[in-house]
């Protein structure tokens, strides 16, 4: 176990998330809640799961919409 986690460590190939759970982000477009409602552009959220090593976030909003988005990562930066 050790070896892979030192091997991730030094392999820059490796994929991590770019974003940790609890990171507050920021919408780079409009997204669309799990609910069917319109998250505006530059609206900000928490991370709250991770999925496919940082490929895609579950997010968080509070404001202007309410509600939890899957958001793919180049739709994101940090706030």
């Amino acid at each position: 176990m050790a070896l892979v986690m030192v091997q991730q460590f030094l392999d820059p190939g490796a994929s991590h998330p770019l974003f940790p759970e609890l990171s507050v982000v920021e919408t780079l477009r409009a997204v669309e809640t799990d609910d069917g409602h319109t998250v505006p552009a530059g609206s900000r959220g928490t991370v709250v799961a991770i999925y496919g090593r940082g490929q895609a976030y579950k997010v968080e909003f509070a404001r202007p919409t309410i509600g939890n988005c899957t958001v793919p990562s180049p739709l994101l930066r940090a706030a």
